[in-house]
């Protein structure tokens, strides 16, 4: 007997219907719930008073937690072992009901700033929580300078900006860096088929310009094709000297698009950084990218954050800066107008 298609196809439907039913299942946490840490943040920089971030942890199973400025922690600060400051609570400011309150409680420094070559140990205690530390270090900032620009036609009417910006690396040390850039730049929208029309404004916007490293390869390596989307992007524009050490070396910056026509009084202003940091702060920064960027891909392995605080989480780094900056066009000139825009 010949058996029609359709029921046939039945089972096939059935058991399609029994495993999407079969998927949905709880499944019970039997792992001992994380106790509270303190956490801690603090950036030494040497145009810096110090200060301190405290805040504490708490589980993903808290659906109540809810955040609160802890006020009565002792935050002491050593340097080279030896008790400089008991810091400072000071209250956030004050947040429109819509807005969401800070997680995190600021201690600040009455009068000091770190020193370079001196350790610094930051000890806070929470009542309720374990004490935690973490020391660090101020690097030797490294001197950098705008070497070369130079430009080319990339069509349709837009040109290619390239600057290289020189240092040297230090010989005999291990060295960590953050590159970071901010700008501000003046466009004519008017129609430049026609000459500059004075009433029509130049809109002036600030700019991260960070993302221009991407062309260099210490910062950015060059990768297969990938197509599961598994390259986790260099969110910090870090970079150390594993393959320059002790040498000199000139990242390369590229932008498209942003060279300022002069003859529609468009400008650049732009200050490029290179930022000399502490191993710690590295690995957490490189550590946090990857986390952020891991812990939505189900094909990805979750990623730990790194600390250097004991009994604790957070970081304790340092950073000392140099920097250069570049000037394309004037600004402001008389008879132009000109229009902010927000950054």
């Amino acid at each position: 007997m010949k058996i029609p298609k359709h029921i046939l196809c039945l089972p096939a439907a059935v058991l399609l219907t029994l495993s999407l039913f079969s998927c949905e299942s709880d499944i019970e946490y039997k792992g001992s719930e994380a106790e509270p840490k303190a956490v801690i943040y603090a950036l030494l920089h040497p145009d810096s008073l110090i200060a301190v971030s405290v805040a504490e942890s708490h589980s993903v199973f808290q659906s109540r937690y809810q955040t609160r400025q802890i006020t009565d922690a002792v935050v002491r600060i050593l340097r080279d072992g030896e008790l400089l400051e008991i810091l400072t609570y000071v209250a956030p400011q004050q947040v429109p009901d819509y807005g969401q309150p800070t997680p995190y409680s600021r201690y600040v420094s009455a009068g000091n700033k770190p020193e370079y070559g001196r350790t610094y140990r930051i000890e806070v205690d929470v009542p309720g929580l374990p004490g935690v530390y973490g020391e660090a270090v101020l690097p030797a900032p490294v001197q950098v300078a705008v070497a070369d620009t130079s430009s080319r036609d990339i069509g349709n009417g837009y040109r290619e900006l390239v600057i290289k910006m020189r240092f040297r690396d230090p010989a005999g040390e291990k060295n960590y860096y953050r590159f970071s850039a901010t700008g501000v730049k003046g466009n004519y929208y008017g129609d430049r088929n026609e000459p500059f029309n004075p009433f029509t404004p130049v809109n002036i916007q600030w700019s991260d310009l960070s993302y221009g490293s991407l062309s260099d390869p210490l910062i950015a390596p060059q990768q297969e094709d990938d197509i599961f989307d598994m390259y986790l992007q260099n969110a910090y524009f870090l970079f150390q000297d594993e393959l320059i050490p002790g040498r000199e070396y000139s990242l390369k910056l590229t932008y498209n698009g942003i060279y300022p026509d002069t003859e529609y009084y468009e400008f650049l202003r732009a200050c490029f950084r290179l930022n000399s940091i502490t191993r710690d702060l590295y690995l957490h920064l490189q550590s946090y990218s990857a986390h952020t960027q891991a812990r939505d891909n189900f094909l990805a392995e979750p990623v730990p954050v790194y600390t250097n605080v004991t009994n604790g989480l957070g970081v304790v780094g340092a950073m000392s800066t140099t920097s250069d900056s570049l000037k394309i066009g004037e600004y402001p000139v008389e008879g132009v107008t000109y229009e902010i825009r927000p950054y």
